[in-house]
């Protein structure tokens, strides 16, 4: 009787080894494989969960190229992270200020809106994993995954298969599991000259916001009013007068000028920056890199327009 106890003890214990040296072995190379070129930012931030912080910067590129922590650090004493990846749509943007209001309590969250009027939940798989990735495994990232993913959703939980591919391709750096991250590589050190012949659309002008990001960005208000966050939406400066993806420049300002009136309503500020040009000191022959994004000479300026704003509000 002692014996086969004794067997069965030492069958679980074998068990019990295994699955954990699975998933050791599995999180590890899952780790290194995982491509990381899109989503530095993020991951670094995601693995300080002591890291304490001012300021949380959210949403696509343009703000990701737009407002630098440095910046704020240098200048006004603000810390500050920049949790942006490229075409970070509302709903995702939601998840991931979420996650960043529980791990970090800042005191004030800044949303660039520039993805408010594209209807998709997000815009490509890829896309959601270069966010949704960065998640460590938990709460926030079961509910983004279980509400925002409307196919397969296991590439997204497991998504081991998706970058198994990538060992031909690794570096040092994949194997290295705290990185430093150098945040000069996030300013674009390019310039394409623009005349300085752009005209917001006039406020009176108003578009219907889609339904989806409208949903989620809804949401971001109450989630910010119930932890007692600040919320402050904006705009980047870029050339809102170009079509985008078949979307009119002047469609994509008249979504802007609605949600102005429902932050209105909401009590929450909302600045866009495409009014604040002048006051900016703002240059579209030297402060883009091409139509859609700043370099490094209008984040700068962007930057430290922020950071006067921000430094009041924290006072």
């Amino acid at each position: 009787m002692k014996k086969n106890i004794f067997e069965n003890l030492k069958k679980i214990a074998k068990a019990v080894l295994f699955i954990a040296l699975f998933i050791v072995l599995y999180t590890g190379s899952r780790e290194v494989l995982r491509d990381k070129s899109e989503s530095e930012a993020l991951g670094r931030i995601f693995s300080m969960p002591d890291e304490t912080y001012d300021i949380i910067l959210a949403g696509p590129s343009h703000i990701q190229y737009g407002v630098h922590p440095s910046v704020l650090k240098e200048k006004y004493n603000i810390s500050a992270c920049n949790t942006a990846t490229a075409a970070q749509s509302i709903p995702t943007t939601y998840y991931v200020v979420k996650e960043m209001i529980e791990r970090h309590t800042p005191e004030i969250v800044v949303v660039d809106l520039f993805c408010m009027f594209y209807p998709e939940v997000y815009f490509t798989p890829t896309r959601f994993h270069q966010a949704i990735d960065n998640f460590p495994m938990g709460k926030t990232k079961t509910e983004a995954i279980l509400d925002l993913v409307d196919t397969e959703k296991s590439e997204f939980f497991l998504n081991y298969m998706l970058y198994h591919g990538r060992w031909k391709s690794l570096t040092r750096d994949d194997y290295v599991t705290k990185r430093v991250f150098d945040e000069t590589k996030q300013a674009l050190n390019v310039t394409t000259e623009f005349e300085n012949n752009f005209v917001p659309l006039d406020k009176s002008i108003k578009g219907e916001v889609p339904e989806i990001p409208l949903e989620y960005l809804e949401k971001l208000v109450r989630l910010c009013k119930d932890t007692d966050t600040e919320l402050i939406l904006t705009v980047i400066p870029y050339r809102a007068d170009v079509d985008n993806n078949d979307v009119t420049g002047e469609y994509q300002q008249s979504i802007y000028n609605t949600i102005e009136e429902y932050a209105a309503i909401w009590d929450v500020e909302f600045i866009n920056l495409l009014h604040h040009l002048d006051s900016i000191g703002f240059d579209y022959k030297t402060d883009m890199a091409e139509f859609s994004h700043l370099n490094e000479s209008g984040s700068s300026k962007v930057s430290d327009y922020f950071g006067k704003i921000l430094n009041n509000r924290l006072g």
